[in-house]
């Protein structure tokens, strides 16, 4: 196992510079490394191996997600939380009216499949968008408003996909009350596991004045929360976010390790990113078939339309109703984990729902990092010599 983590992190390292060598985002150098040396083309990483450590996907993602949960500060939201709200709400709503239409009446689904791959639709990857932000040092209104509609989208997403699935398995592996208390479970299990942690690490961090000390119970925590997670069959994406929420509005001595987290987080995210690229599997391309090319389309077209639609309504500014769509249209991490949730639950829905989701996948990941940059660069929110 050791081997192969060695050799994704050189990899990928090498890989981020080459793409910065041609002014692209590093985080595509890590996707487009791990499709090279991935099952799809040389095969120097097998599937076997791929999956074999998944323990750096479960413990990155869970740092990803601590971060993204920390723009949930309470004066934050109290500032902009019902932009944040409004924005996130229309660009998920059109989404998922538009891919679940669009597979019903043009790609041939059932409304069931094609309702379940629309809450999907809603995913925006946070991942991909942190790396971008934190390589390019983005910072402005636009950023932040970012920021918050992919965290407040992946809570609505993992919500939306649990209310779905349960009410569609009624009558067949759920009764009535199981589809309708599933989703509650999902949200206030979460809920309870990541609030609960945050809260005692946020008190124990009271009492610590060593900074290594400090970003070691961060870390530890993340794995505790990820493991009692996957224990309870929760998404620990969801936990995690909360946890970070938590812990950054209780604490006065987190955000004196941000800088510490940073040189941790380097190393994981670079083998989550590659890791990601080798899971992306080239072979189904020709499976896009029209329902792949539906998805494609008409996911893009919802953020873009309801982002627009709502800020000339709420009058919110040009770089947003004229960007902001745009900069959402990487697909990823809560994607996947909810197509591999379909995989072990209804393998022969997940046959269906996999290659239209995962295609689409492999596109916006490999097109929204520089597009994602692109944008940065134009609303002023970064600038080119800004590059780590």
């Amino acid at each position: 196992m050791l081997a192969p983590v060695g050799t994704v992190m050189l990899l990928g390292l090498l890989g981020g510079k080459g793409a910065k060598l041609i002014k692209l985002p590093k985080v595509t150098g890590y996707l487009l490394i791990g499709v090279i040396i991935g099952p799809s083309l040389l095969g120097l990483l097998s599937n076997e191996a791929v999956q074999g450590i998944n323990l750096i996907n479960d413990i990155a993602l869970g740092l990803i997600m601590f971060n993204i949960g920390a723009v949930f500060e309470i004066h934050h939201i109290r500032q902009v939380g019902t932009k944040i709200a409004w924005i996130t709400g229309a660009q998920a709503l059109v989404s998922f009216v538009l891919t679940t239409l669009g597979l019903y009446f043009i790609g041939g689904l059932d409304f069931f499949t094609s309702a379940l791959i629309g809450t999907i639709s809603m995913e925006v990857a946070p991942a991909a968008i942190l790396m971008v932000i934190r390589e390019y040092n983005a910072k402005g209104e636009f950023t932040d408003t970012l920021l918050s509609v992919v965290a407040a989208s992946t809570v609505v997403c993992i919500l939306a996909f649990e209310f779905v699935y349960s009410l569609g398995n009624i009558g067949r592996d759920l009764g009535v009350v199981g589809g309708m208390v599933r989703p509650f479970y999902e949200f206030f299990g979460s809920l309870l596991v990541g609030g609960t942690v945050g809260y005692l690490i946020s008190r124990w961090e009271e009492h610590i004045d060593d900074q290594a000390e400090l970003l070691m119970i961060i870390i530890a925590s993340i794995m505790l929360v990820v493991g009692i997670s996957h224990t309870m069959q929760l998404q620990p994406l969801l936990a995690t976010l909360i946890m970070g929420a938590i812990t950054n509005n209780l604490s006065p001595m987190h955000r004196l390790v941000y800088v510490e987290m940073k040189q941790v987080e380097q190393p994981l995210y670079i083998a989550f990113f590659v890791l990601a690229g080798a899971s992306l599997h080239l072979d189904l391309l020709p499976t896009l078939g029209l329902a792949g090319l539906v998805y494609l389309v008409l996911r893009a077209s919802g953020k873009v339309i309801g982002t627009w639609v709502i800020a000339k309504v709420k009058n919110l500014g040009g770089s947003i109703r004229n960007n902001l769509g745009f900069a959402m249209m990487v697909h990823a991490g809560v994607a996947i984990g909810l197509v591999d949730t379909l995989s072990r639950n209804s393998p022969e829905l997940a046959k269906i729902v996999s290659p239209i989701v995962l295609v689409s996948v492999l596109i916006y990941e490999t097109a929204g990092p520089p597009l994602i940059r692109l944008i940065l660069l134009k609303v002023g929110d970064a600038t080119a010599d800004e590059a780590d």
